[in-house]
């Protein structure tokens, strides 16, 4: 599932002449709410959730003054026709909103008015704090969907999880996207959203990552649910298998073990919950997924629904195969560089290269011809660094992939049937190739849009059934070493 965030605005709730509005828009859904109420009729949110910040008295003393406004001061202004911009003037116009708007906050603060912040990630710069005050505020509830609750502690465990699966994917491209895990996340801009610092974009998706299994474990308690007998097992087994991690990793415990990875403050008991609930949500998603798949006769009408926007996307029934397919690439042997050590193979050494490959695939079909006996040659012969290990393997390859043109061609053929082979000159070589499976490409992609549609649904329901409520300002984190 995978994720966007908006970040709610602060929604004035005055007219510009000082009149109360007789209603305000809900900054959650966009709703239009009555006078007076506190909690939105459209998506339940509450209407002022904002957390406010005392800011201290000046010393000098300000002498307070009702102002009244006379009904006669705001009229209804007349309709005006549309002037001309000069945009030179509205530049400075804004320029000066801008300046104006500084220093009434400033003037604000000095007379001890109180400003309101949205209740977002944003509300706090950094939430890093040491590790005694972690162990200190472990306990005290962060957010909450419906009876369930999450503690500092526990949403510490997510927020790592969120990091180091971060890091994992885009361990090659960290310095491409700037982030540097040796410095403190809170001082350097995400780039998948500058408006956030890094700890804050981490720290969004933490939640929703926790707000995503959350629901769906109340989903699965809903339908009285149970895990398999396997897991409940495996589950049972979980507290020996971490004591016997804290003695090989030569920790002192096990709850020393979990702190120094998951961070201060978190117990073994916090990481078994987490484990829990993650068990609980993906085997009960997995058993609705397979309820909401389409059926044949669904996926064929969904995809004449968005038929054009399927082949604007190069999706069409003629398009080909999503197929499963094995090779063994025998690239010539050059005989002789120049002198920038680079070959242009002659003919023979092509040809060479070819009698090697006709003479492995007769040596296959001589022999007992089968998927595993291809994958054993295809380890002991291949020159394809990518697959020599995997049995000569590449699966999911679609029309769109990026494979080299005469090997896509023959993987994606709509008439390829399990079991087929055949010899393929590519500039890499000569690929023996045996075709695995397939399945039409314009059926997986209409099936997987159309089932990710009805997932998608399901989990938007819930989650509007059961909202995520956040007080971002008792959130706190606590240092993780991501080396």
């Amino acid at each position: 599932m995978q994720f966007e965030w908006s970040h709610g605005k602060l929604n004035v709730n005055f007219t510009p002449c000082g009149r109360k509005r007789e209603s305000m828009i809900c900054k959650h859904c966009g709703a239009e709410t009555e006078e007076g109420q506190n909690f939105c009729p459209n998506c339940g949110e509450a209407l002022v959730e904002e957390e406010i910040i005392p800011v201290e008295q000046p010393d000098v003393p300000v002498e307070e003054t009702a102002v009244e406004i006379p009904e006669d001061v705001c009229p209804e202004q007349p309709e005006q026709k549309p002037k001309k911009k000069i945009w030179k003037w509205v530049l400075l116009g804004v320029a000066a909103v801008a300046a104006l708007a500084a220093l009434a906050i400033f003037l604000l603060s000095q007379l001890g008015v109180q400003i309101i912040r949205p209740n977002n990630v944003q509300v706090k710069d950094a939430y890093l704090v040491s590790d005694e005050k972690a162990v200190q505020q472990a306990d005290v509830v962060v957010a909450q969907i419906g009876d369930k609750e999450l503690t500092n502690a526990q949403l510490q465990i997510y927020y790592k999880m969120q990091i180091q699966d971060f890091l994992s994917y885009y361990s090659s491209y960290l310095s491409s996207i700037g982030l540097d895990y040796t410095q403190p996340l809170s001082e350097q801009a995400s780039y998948f959203d500058p408006e956030l610092t890094w700890e804050q974009y981490f720290l969004d998706a933490a939640l929703e990552m926790w707000q995503n299994y959350r629901t769906m474990g109340l989903l699965a308690e809903e339908a009285d649910f149970t895990m398999s007998e396997a897991w409940q097992e495996e589950f049972e087994k979980l507290p020996e298998s971490l004591a016997s991690q804290a003695e090989e990793g030569g920790y002192e415990s096990t709850q020393q073990m979990v702190e120094e990875i998951l961070g201060a403050g978190c117990t073994v008991e916090d990481y078994a919950e987490y484990i829990k609930l993650l068990s609980v949500s993906n085997e009960f998603y997995a058993t609705q997924y397979e309820k909401l798949a389409p059926t044949d006769e669904e996926i064929d009408a969904y995809f004449k629904e968005n038929e054009a926007l399927f082949t604007e996307s190069g999706v069409t029934k003629e398009s080909g195969l999503v197929s499963s397919v094995r090779h063994i690439l025998i690239t010539p042997e050059c005989e002789e560089e120049d002198a920038e050590g680079e070959c242009s193979l002659s003919e023979q050494e092509w040809e060479a290269a070819k009698q090697k490959a006709e003479k492995l695939l007769e040596e296959w079909k001589n022999g007992e011809a089968t998927e595993e006996s291809f994958g054993k040659l295809a380890n002991e012969n291949s020159d394809d660094g990518g697959s020599n290990t995997t049995g000569g393997l590449y699966e999911d390859v679609t029309p769109l992939s990026n494979y080299v043109e005469e090997f896509l061609t023959w993987a994606v053929d709509m008439s390829r049937k399990p079991g087929d082979t055949g010899i393929v000159k590519t500039d890499y070589g000569y690929h023996i190739m045996y075709f695995v499976s397939g399945e039409p490409h314009w059926e997986v992609e209409a099936g997987t849009m159309l089932l990710s549609e009805r997932t998608t649904a399901m989990i938007e329901d819930a989650e509007e059934k059961w909202p995520m409520k956040v007080s971002y300002r008792k959130i706190i984190l606590t240092a993780l070493d991501l080396g």
